[in-house]
């Protein structure tokens, strides 16, 4: 079963409200958009600049003007099949300029959106691919009844040695004849013949996102899902490897020279096309290397019949300070794709650009388009192209860049830990921001590492500042800056300040003010009175050493406060909602590395897992989305840790429970444990211990076990009463099964106490009494259900579904799957001695409980100590050093024995219980933990 995660099962809306993005622009002007916001227009500096397509900015008023005349003029829109005059005079136009700027005449077709433009231009290279094939074929059938033509007039004679050339050339045998040389000419010359076009494209590429311009978009997550295994579209990463494989596309067929005789190879070229932008915009506002340039002038000499493709859409039309980035590049250009700023930020228009010496004229009977030479958008380009003349947009382009480039500069040598790089040319600019997956702070961390980052810094920047930018689609690390090319130099500083502020933020751990945007607080920075001291994430650890993993999820505030304490200023409800917006775009992330060493010795690594929900989230997911959204983040961090390396994953809280305590991966591997029979023994050790101390006689005790029916339960109730002389059972909502299962064990456990003849509570002893004269003469099954009806009749054990009935209990020991308390004073007897045992994650029982009951001794069940490791500590575990809880402990201790074979899944037993105290003692666990009772720890297992 594949469970998706993440961004990649979100929409594109869901993607940039989770940022904060999906704002409403109500009106635009040059560079500056009106933002509805919160009931008010805010004015926000845009530099996101339709995707590259506002080079002369938001609305010019000459293009408004054009397109109302247009409108006005009542000129019919939709006349395909007629003359469009308007169409022809744009294609006239920008052939001209083409021409002035390349020196060749090329053919133009006019389109829709950029995509298309690619489409076509593709097409268009393998149509001339085919003709060339089909020309081939031609030449070849002529020339076969040329060479018949000539035997039948005696003008040739044919020898064994021809046949025997023949043979060696064509690759067959034997010839021996003219029928036979005709069989072998024609089988290989039609091999040649059958071969497919094929298209290259250059590592980082973007070309559309139709099925065909997809092929040659590099992004797998984009491309895979419709175009997989694809191959006659390869992508150029190393020069000398794709001359190789191009060697290996070069083919050929054969046909008769005759003065003198002899068969003459004709290469086939397979290399329909190769397309290329000069500055990769999508990629991450990449120029393209020398070395592909150079690559591609060679091609252009080698195989002139190759089309080489200028993807132009983009950077085109003067937005680098070049009307055409490819001339300026010396990169070679037979076809040219141009879309985005040729309808002005307006309209909706591409052309593509054919030399005209290569161009097939019945073409534009095999792509044509119903929307396509409108005299809107054609009005719309032709104005456009005007206004780049007129107002030397070129110019413009060029000292705008050199100016924000220069900014840019000494803002990343200001910022060299969060500026990896900047680039760009003109009106086209990128800032690759800098790793930050070793940030101090887990949050910033984790989005770095998810690749949402850059898109926190633009919601921030957009909130905060008012400044709009976007990260890239194929590499979200750069943040691209495509202003207009009238924008003003003095706004400049305006974006600078605001990169720097959200620089700052990063920079000083201040995760609140850099998102408090998406729950409409406003975190004054002067929140923060200290330094903000993150827990060690990593530990030095040699290599070699063999790896456990531990999934985790959050339990409450305290926990992710500890895990960031960034998030601290915010309240409980401020935090939920946070969480909420951020979780939908996260995936498990590793929150620590810890080595941790046995008495014996014995290294491990423990790698820990964090899930960023907490228990009333998980809940809520369970019972209204049938646990959907934690399963597929559980079943995330398994197989991270599958990849890691890891031999064994535990499981604890929640993330044991959604996935029926691990059965999920019986068939799988790492191995998998939840952790449930080291927290039975901890809290088992610690109650026998405690109890005494309380004054509690527990032989004689009456002893509640709150979810009896679970999985944790049901183990303490069979242990705890060959201890005790009463048993409560407290159940909610639990089916007759599971309580007629805890039933069965427990009568299981006691009869192999008396078969066994060990010491025990009064219950035990009663039993003993009843059952010594039976054991051996009846079968045990018979004498276990005939236990259970007597322990039920004299009351010995009481199922129930009241928490109220454990006021006859002298111990209590809870572990609900609860998300809040379950229990209150009312619910506790209030004189006698009353020792609780809070095993559940998070806490059944409030630790105020105390000041009500000052009878009452509540300890945390489920603790133990790493004897060897005083030092230990996990971040959001919120326990004192040298502790862990019992669920991740036993991944632990499994590690330490070498015990990677699947443990505690499914139903627990009371040997296994057995068998991890064993193991605890081997390797130092001490498991009698028995906690204050002002103890404020929260679990995170």
């Amino acid at each position: 079963m594949q469970i998706r995660i993440g961004q990649e099962i979100l929409s594109r809306e869901a993607l940039l409200d989770s940022a904060g993005l999906l704002a409403e622009f109500i009106q635009a002007s040059g560079d500056t958009l009106i933002w509805q916001h919160d009931d008010q227009r805010v004015e926000v500096l845009d530099l996101v600049g339709g995707f590259g397509s506002t080079l002369l900015g938001h609305n010019h008023p000459e293009l408004v003007e054009t397109m109302q005349h247009s409108l006005s003029a009542n000129r019919p829109m939709w006349v395909q099949g007629a003359q469009r005059p308007i169409a022809k005079q744009l294609r006239e136009v920008l052939a001209e300029k083409l021409k002035r700027e390349t020196g060749k005449q090329y053919q133009l077709i006019i389109l829709n959106t950029g995509t298309e433009a690619v489409e076509a231009a593709l097409k268009h290279a393998q149509y001339e691919y085919f003709q060339r094939l089909n020309q081939a074929q031609t030449l070849s059938a002529d020339n076969w009844r040329e060479f018949m033509a000539r035997l039948s007039r005696n003008e040739l004679s044919i020898d064994e040695s021809f046949y025997r050339k023949a043979e060696l050339l064509l690759g067959q045998e034997p010839i021996e004849s003219i029928e036979e040389l005709q069989r072998a000419l024609q089988f290989r010359n039609q091999q040649a013949f059958n071969l497919p076009a094929k298209i290259a494209a250059f590592k980082g590429a973007f070309h559309g996102k139709t099925r065909g311009s997809l092929a040659t978009t590099y992004n797998r997550d984009a491309r895979l899902p419709f175009i997989a295994n694809n191959p006659d579209a390869v992508f150029i990463e190393d020069c000398d490897s794709f001359k190789q494989t191009l060697s290996s596309w070069q083919s050929q067929y054969w046909q008769f020279e005759f003065e003198p005789l002899r068969l003459v190879a004709k290469p086939i070229n397979q290399l329909a096309a190769v397309i290329y932008e000069p500055i990769q915009g999508e990629g991450g506002v990449v120029p393209l290397a020398q070395q592909y340039i150079d690559l591609l002038n060679e091609i252009k000499q080698s195989h002139p019949d190759t089309a080489i493709i200028a993807d132009e859409i983009q950077c085109g039309l003067g937005r680098t300070g070049h009307f055409l980035e490819s001339v300026a590049r010396h990169a070679p250009n037979d076809y040219i794709t141009l879309a985005k700023s040729l309808g002005g930020g307006l309209c909706k228009i591409s052309a593509v650009a054919i030399d005209a010496s290569r161009y097939h004229q019945e073409f534009s009977m095999l792509h044509s388009t119903t929307f396509a030479d409108d005299d809107l958008s054609s009005a719309v380009a032709l104005k456009t192209l005007a206004l780049l003349e007129r107002d030397d947009i070129i110019h413009k382009t060029q000292s705008l860049g050199e100016a924000f480039l220069s900014a840019l500069q000494n803002l990343a040598n200001d910022y060299p830990d969060m500026i990896a790089e900047v680039r760009g040319k003109g009106c086209m600019l990128g800032i690759e921001l800098a790793s930050q997956s070793d940030h101090p702070s887990a949050t910033i961390s984790g989005l770095d590492k998810e690749n949402v980052l850059s898109m926190a810094l633009a919601g921030y920047l957009l909130h905060r500042h008012h400044v709009r930018l976007l990260p890239s689609l194929g590499k979200r690390r750069v943040l691209r800056l495509q202003p207009s090319s009238y924008f003003a130099h003095q706004n400049i500083a305006k974006v600078i300040d605001a990169l720097k502020a959200a620089f700052e933020l990063i920079r000083a751990h201040k995760v609140a003010p850099l998102m408090s945007h998406l729950i409409h607080a406003d975190i004054n920075q002067l929140a923060y009175h200290e330094r903000l001291q993150h827990p060690l994430r990593e530990d030095s650890i040699p290599s070699g050493i063999e790896k456990v993993a531990f999934i985790s999820h959050l339990i409450d505030q305290d926990s992710l406060n500890e895990i960031d304490p960034g998030w601290r200023v915010f309240d409980e409800y401020e935090q939920e909602e946070l969480n909420h917006h951020i979780l939908p775009v996260t995936v498990p992330g590793v929150l620590a590395r810890r080595k941790i060493t046995s008495i014996s010795g014995r290294e491990i690594e423990l790698v820990l897992y964090g899930i960023q929900m907490d228990a009333e989230s998980i809940e809520a997911d369970r019972r209204f989305n049938r646990s959907k959204v934690i399963r597929a983040q559980v079943h995330e961090a398994y197989r991270l840790a599958r990849e890691e390396g890891c031999k064994l994953v535990g499981f604890g809280g929640y993330t044991s429970i959604v996935t029926s305590n691990c059965c999920d991966f019986t068939y799988n591997t790492p191995a998998a444990t939840s952790g449930n029979a080291l927290t039975v023994a901890a809290s088992i050790n610690t109650v026998l211990s405690s109890a005494a101390q309380h004054g509690i006689d527990l032989k004689k005790a009456t002893v509640a076990i709150c979810g009896a029916a679970g999985n944790i339960g049901q183990v303490h109730s069979a242990i705890l009463a060959k201890h005790c002389h009463k048993l409560t059972l407290i159940t909610r909502n639990a089916s007759a099964t599971n309580m007629n299962d805890t039933l069965q064990v427990i009568c299981e456990q006691l009869y192999l106490g008396v078969e066994q003849q060990i010491s025990g509570g009064k219950l035990l002893e009663s039993c003993k009494e009843w059952l010594t004269p039976r054991i051996g003469d009846d079968k045990p099954e018979v004498i276990q259900r005939e236990l259970k009806s007597i322990l039920l009749a004299r009351g010995l054990v009481v199922i129930s579904d009241n928490f109220s009935d454990c006021q006859q209990a002298d111990v209590i020991v809870s572990n609900t799957s609860s998300p809040t308390t379950v229990f209150s004073a009312e619910h506790i007897h209030p004189h006698k001695p009353v020792l609780i045992s809070d095993v559940a994650v998070p806490r059944d029982v409030p630790q105020d409980i105390v000041l009500a009951r000052p009878n009452v001794k509540l300890i945390r069940g489920g603790v133990v100590n790493l004897t060897q490791n005083p030092e230990f500590t996990l971040p959001g575990m919120l326990l004192p050093k040298g502790q862990v809880y019992a669920c991740c402990g036993e991944t632990i201790l499994l590690g330490l024995a070498g015990a990677f074979t699947h443990f505690s899944m499914g139903a627990l037993t009371c040997a296994q219980v057995e068998q991890v105290q064993a193991l605890a003692a081997i390797h130092g666990f001490e498991l009698d933990q028995e906690k204050p009772q002002n103890d404020s720890l929260q679990a995170v297992s």
